[in-house]
């Protein structure tokens, strides 16, 4: 078995991210204000903990390349959760249990962990050998990680179950007693396994919290289980579930039976490039929520263009000549609203990124009509609109955003057949696609639409924040135009408020 030293790794790649990081970060495509890697492609926000007055936060990295590759994780941390110091790479594959050759391997999704003020991860690593297994590291200092000698602390998938589908830890305390689930599958029907320990080290499986008989696909990725308002939540990315992208269940957990009782399901954001999102609390008591901007090839909606010969690469776009690929979302507040759904807030931080303030009030929009806004640069801005519909005739209300001669993107709101509609047939993308979901607020007398755009993603958040839609685009930077549109009939816009977005990454 085969093995290389730990921390040679990751000088190499620090290396060799501080010696093309220039000539990277120069593309306009750069985000400004999501979080995003200094160099290559990143995927899975992890290992996600308060300790000492930072926020961490690890990603799936790998730092060669703008393509996936053999995963490292990188590191950052933030006082705000808004602007983020990035640290070295925190762990690189160099064990028998996560690194197999130079391109097979690696330091898959984490959980991050404090134990008594101590940073602490507990990642999957997967080798041809061991197949997938869970392995300890600690950040003593807080940056700096070191595998735990007698890695893995979990080298057997529970029985039945498949070895190289046994992944995405979530770790948490109930008194003196550690709690772990993880996703695992037999091929067929996916499960969340649950397990319990003393000292983090040793681990006794206990039960399968939940399964799937297939309506929920066949591998709950990223499964995250946690309380939040006296509720039990699963959240978890499900594989081959057609255009399921990241789902909840809400309901009850009995510790004894260590069994999950969900009552609700529902969409943590119906976009089509949110994944595996992760769950954390904050010293503040919040439950906090962010997830990867960017999508696998493995989904439908990129699968029907691959065969097509339109997207051979599977992404919305092929970054790896560019060097980078990937940002990780806005991060987001869970609660659970009176009828067991929840809803997704973003946080109040975020306004301390807020420039160039513009409002207006009632604003009649005429049908077939084309009013020009102002946000910012109309690239890296925010936006915020409130449609009195007890004032509106139209069939169908959206905004044109990055648009110019060749390209835009819509984003519609039909009330006719209560849909929210977002294409971006003419982005510029590869996957040239139109995304659709229910509009909960035809039934209201207000829609409040809020927007979040960055170089190359649009973030909706809708239906009292019960509606959230991330997708990616990639258009020229020339393409800056916003407008308001009414098809059908008029509209009436109560309240129009827009800000351009200070930039904050380098």
């Amino acid at each position: 078995m085969n093995k290389r030293d730990h921390l040679q790794a990751l000088r190499e790649a620090d290396a060799y991210m501080e010696k093309v990081k220039d000539e990277v970060q120069k593309h306009p495509w750069r985000q400004d204000y999501h979080y995003s890697p200094t160099v290559g492609w990143i995927n899975d926000p992890c290992g996600l903990v308060q300790i000492d007055g930072y926020y961490h936060m690890l990603c799936q990295h790998y730092p060669f390349s703008g393509a996936w590759g053999m995963m490292y994780l990188s590191h950052a941390r933030s006082k705000d959760l808004v602007h983020w110091e990035r640290l070295p790479e925190a762990v690189a594959p160099s064990e028998p249990y996560d690194y197999w050759d130079e391109k097979h391997g690696g330091v898959y999704t984490c959980c991050g962990i404090d134990d008594e003020g101590v940073y602490k991860i507990i990642y999957t690593g997967h080798t041809e050998a061991f197949g997938q297994v869970e392995c300890l590291a600690t950040a003593e200092d807080g940056i700096h990680f070191q595998k735990y000698e007698g890695n893995p602390i979990l080298s057997k998938c529970p029985e039945g179950m498949r070895q190289n589908d046994f992944r995405d830890t979530k770790v948490w305390k109930r008194g003196k007693k550690w709690y772990l689930t993880a996703g695992t599958t037999d091929g067929k029907f996916g499960r969340v396994a649950l397990y319990h320990s003393d000292d983090l080290i040793h681990w006794e499986f206990q039960s399968f919290i939940w399964e799937s008989r297939g309506e929920y696909g066949s591998m709950p990725e990223c499964p995250n289980f946690f309380e939040v308002d006296g509720k039990w939540v699963l959240i978890f990315a499900p594989l081959e579930l057609e255009d399921r992208k990241a789902m909840y269940l809400v309901g009850d957990f009995d510790y004894d039976a260590g069994r999950f009782f969900p009552q609700t399901v529902g969409e943590v954001d119906w976009g089509l490039d949110y994944y595996a999102p992760q769950v954390f609390k904050d010293d503040m008591g919040r439950t906090l929520m962010m997830g990867w901007m960017e999508s696998w090839s493995f989904h439908p909606w990129y699968l029907g263009n691959a065969k097509n010969g339109q997207n051979p690469h599977g992404y919305v776009y092929d970054c790896s000549e560019i060097g980078f690929n990937g940002s990780i979302s806005t991060p987001r507040t869970i609660s659970v609203c009176h009828d067991g759904k929840l809803k997704f807030d973003p946080v109040p931080e975020l306004k301390t990124l807020r420039k160039d303030p513009r409002t207006q009030y009632n604003m009649m929009v005429k049908a077939e009509e084309k009013i020009p806004v102002t946000a910012g640069d109309n690239v890296h801005c925010e936006i915020f609109a409130a449609f009195d519909l007890t004032q509106t005739s139209a069939d169908v209300i959206g905004f044109g955003l990055r648009s110019s001669r060749e390209h835009e993107t819509l984003l519609e709101f039909d009330l006719a057949h209560g849909e929210i509609i977002f294409d971006r047939t003419r982005s510029g993308n590869k996957s040239a696609v139109v995304r659709k979901c229910n509009l909960e607020s035809v039934r209201k007398d207000e829609l409040t639409v809020h927007i979040y755009m960055d170089s190359t993603t649009i973030e909706l958040f809708t239906d009292d924040n019960r509606t959230v839609m991330t997708n990616c685009i990639y258009s020229p930077v020339e393409s800056d135009g916003l407008y308001l549109y009414a098809k059908g009939g008029d509209t009436l816009v109560s309240r129009l408020q827009t800000w351009g977005m200070e930039k904050v990454n380098q």
